[in-house]
């Protein structure tokens, strides 16, 4: 992986997604998330050539690709982990690692390459009202932006550089990944507009970029991603459910799933779609046949009247 200095001592690891980190001193660093488990060789190799051992690391969140390596850190260094109350939970367990990621088989999540040998335990609890920890001999800022997944958070170092997570993606990525995750799409909205105010001197964001300035891009993607849902309502026919709807997402935006992880973790986000759409009362849940099914209201129909056409090309995935 390619470094990159962002400004003093923070830094990012450069791959398909960015690792960021901040040096406490010239052969220590914190790591901000960890990457996938698939990236752990070249994860350890870049941090070894630079003369760095990774002493902590603050997750943003329990999803793979951004806990992916913490156990072996934790194993192989003594890492100590940071994580929000909500997201520790999830990282304590395969079970928990289910709820939050694809709601597969117990069988299925343990035997899933990318999550083998992944849950540990959090060595830091950040607690809800904690605006800021001292964590490995340095003070963090913490930014509660729950939403893609139940307790996310963005850290802020002490170079007044804020890094993201998954609280909003940019660029290239927003580009092909015509349906963000989100554990509840309201709060991920939310969550994300709240970026608008935040001062910082850089941002980074994993999925994918360094910026002197977001508040363009949070309003692009949310109002993109709002409008996004809104063309869900095209798909619905008499009825729907999440296996249909994430089925003919895949259809319309030419999305292969791929395995049997991917497409649980496509119906989740498909429930997740579906009640936003609820909450805005363009859909509504009934039972036929011991189903929870979901029709359109009539309210769904004089909305579609007036909406605008989400501008980007019909192709991409989930992320």
């Amino acid at each position: 992986m390619e470094l990159e200095q962002v400004k003093g001592s923070t830094w990012v690891l450069k791959s398909w997604e960015l690792i960021p980190f901040y040096k406490v001193d010239d052969h220590h660093c914190v790591l901000l998330d960890t990457g996938l488990a698939e990236q752990r060789e070249d994860l350890e190799t870049s941090l070894t050539q630079a003369g760095l051992t990774p002493v902590g690391v603050i997750c943003s969140h329990a999803h793979i690709d951004h806990m992916g390596n913490m156990a072996y850190l934790k194993e192989t260094y003594g890492t100590q982990l940071a994580m929000s109350l909500g997201e520790a939970g999830h990282q304590m367990s395969y079970l928990g690692l289910n709820v939050t990621n694809y709601l597969m088989s117990p069988e299925d999540v343990v035997a899933s390459p990318s999550l083998g040998g992944t849950p540990c335990l959090a060595d830091r609890i950040i607690l809800p009202g904690e605006e800021r920890i001292t964590f490995c001999g340095a003070d963090f800022d913490i930014i509660r932006t729950p939403g893609h997944t139940v307790d996310h958070i963005c850290v802020g170092t002490p170079d007044n550089v804020l890094y993201l997570g998954d609280a909003m993606m940019t660029g290239r990525t927003l580009h092909h990944s015509k349906f963000p995750y989100a554990f509840c799409v309201r709060d991920y909205l939310d969550s994300m507009r709240k970026l608008r105010t935040l001062p910082a001197d850089k941002f980074i964001v994993a999925h994918f970029g360094v910026y002197d300035e977001i508040l363009p891009l949070v309003d692009m993607e949310a109002r993109f991603f709002a409008e996004r849902m809104l063309d869900l309502l095209d798909l619905v026919g008499d009825y729907t459910t999440p296996k249909l709807l994430a089925s003919a997402i895949c259809r319309r935006y030419r999305i292969n799933a791929g395995d049997l992880r991917d497409l649980s973790y496509f119906e989740a986000s498909a429930l997740s779609y579906i009640n936003y759409l609820r909450g805005l009362g363009y859909l509504e849940a009934y039972i036929e046949d011991n189903q929870i099914r979901y029709r359109r209201t009539p309210a769904s129909y004089q909305r579609k009247e007036g909406k605008r056409q989400a501008e980007l090309p019909k192709t991409g995935q989930f992320r």
